[in-house]
C-alpha cells in the first residue's frame, strides 16, 4: 500500500513525464524478454540490449524530473514555457527510441551508423535529440535556482545537479558522437564488458564519463537528502558545493582516463 500512494504521488507531481515513464518501462520489459525469442547479435551482445539500458535510462530521467516538478514556481507546467518544457524531452526521448528499437528489429545499430544517408541523418536527429534533453536539464536547473536561492540545500543540489547534467552529460556525448564509436584503444565490442553496462576491460570507453555526467541529476539531491538535519544551512549547502566539485573533477577524470585508451577497472 505504502508503495502504490508513492507511484500516485509521483503520478500527481507531474502526469505526463510520469505516464512517459510508464511506457519505457513496458518497453523495458519487452527488450529484457526478447533474447530470449531472439538470438542475434551486435557488437557481440544482444540486438535488443541498446534499446534496453536506453528504455530504462530515459524511464529513469522522465521519474527524476517528475518528481523534481513541485520544486519549480507554482503554476509554470500551465505556462507555454512549461509546456514546452512537458513536451519537447517526450518528443525527443519518442522518436530516439522508435530508431533504436527498428534498427534493434532489423539487427543493424542506430548508434555510430553512417552507412547511408538515411542512416547518417537518423544519427545526426538522434544526437540534437540527445542534445535537448539535456537542455531541457540546464533549463530546469535554472529556474530551480532562481526560484529557491540560497534558501534549500536539497533545492540546490536539484539545481546544480541539473546543470551538471547539462555541462558533463552533454559534452561527453557530444565528444562521443562526433567519433566513430566509443571504444578508444580496446576491442570494439561489448562481449567482454562490465554486467549491464558493457563498458570495455581492455581499453578506454567515453560511455563511462557520459554516464556519471548524466546521473549527475541523480546523485546531488541524493546526497542532500542525506545531510543531517541538525546541520546548520549553511554548512548543508557548503557540503552540497564541495560533493558537486568533487564529482564533476571525478566524471572528467573518467572522460580523461578514457581518451587515454585506459579502462574504468
Amino acid at each position: 500500500m505504502a508503495h502504490a500512494a508513492h507511484l500516485a504521488a509521483l503520478g500527481q507531481r507531474h502526469a505526463v513525464w510520469w505516464r512517459t515513464a510508464l511506457a519505457l518501462c513496458v518497453l523495458l520489459a519487452f527488450c529484457a524478454v526478447a533474447p530470449a525469442f531472439d538470438d542475434r547479435l551486435l557488437n557481440g551482445v544482444s540486438v535488443w540490449t541498446k534499446p534496453f539500458k536506453f528504455s530504462l535510462s530515459l524511464a529513469v530521467y522522465f521519474v527524476t524530473l517528475a518528481w523534481f516538478a513541485p520544486l519549480l514556481p507554482g503554476g509554470y507546467f500551465a505556462t507555454r514555457k512549461g509546456a514546452w518544457m512537458t513536451w519537447v524531452p517526450v518528443a525527443c526521448a519518442l522518436f530516439e527510441m522508435l530508431y533504436i528499437v527498428m534498427q534493434a528489429s532489423r539487427g543493424e545499430a542506430s548508434h555510430f551508423n553512417r552507412d547511408t544517408a538515411f542512416h547518417a541523418t537518423m544519427f545526426s536527429l538522434m544526437g540534437a535529440g540527445a542534445v535537448t534533453l539535456v537542455t531541457i536539464c540546464l533549463w530546469m536547473g535554472v529556474v530551480v535556482l532562481r526560484h529557491h536561492r540560497l534558501h534549500s540545500a536539497y533545492a540546490l543540489a536539484v539545481g546544480i545537479g541539473l546543470i551538471l547534467t547539462f555541462a558533463l552529460g552533454g559534452a561527453s556525448g557530444s565528444y562521443m558522437g562526433e567519433h566513430a564509436g566509443h571504444w578508444v584503444g580496446g576491442a570494439a565490442t561489448d562481449a567482454n564488458g562490465l554486467w549491464l553496462l558493457r563498458w570495455s576491460r581492455d581499453g578506454g570507453d567515453l560511455r563511462v564519463a557520459h554516464f556519471f555526467g548524466m546521473h549527475a541529476m541523480q546523485v546531488l539531491p541524493i546526497v542532500a537528502t542525506l545531510l543531517p538535519a541538525s546541520w546548520s544551512p549553511r554548512r548543508a549547502i557548503g557540503t552540497v558545493i564541495g560533493v558537486a566539485a568533487v564529482y564533476s573533477a571525478a566524471t572528467i577524470a573518467t572522460f580523461v582516463q578514457a581518451v587515454s585508451g585506459q579502462p574504468l577497472i
